[in-house]
């Protein structure tokens, strides 16, 4: 599992993101899927939703790593 997030986070500083809601939204839900394969995915989706609109504007996979780690970005 770490490779991927490494792989995630390598492509977030290297690959354009899509900034569009649905793509980011995609690519957040596959980001997080990859790290934390046992979310519900109702939780996933609406953890999704609330980053974009509060996290939009930063890579998909780095928000949702990050939210991994550290729990909603919104409660820091």
């Amino acid at each position: 599992m770490q490779d991927s997030i490494e792989a995630d986070l390598l492509a977030a500083h290297l690959v354009p993101f899509a900034r569009e809601r649905a793509a980011w939204i995609d690519a957040y839900i596959t980001a997080m899927s990859r790290a934390d394969p046992t979310a519900s995915v109702e939780r996933v989706e609406r953890a999704a939703a609330a980053a974009w609109h509060s996290h939009g504007w930063a890579h998909p996979a780095v928000v949702a790593h990050l939210e991994h780690a550290l729990g909603p970005l919104d409660d820091a």
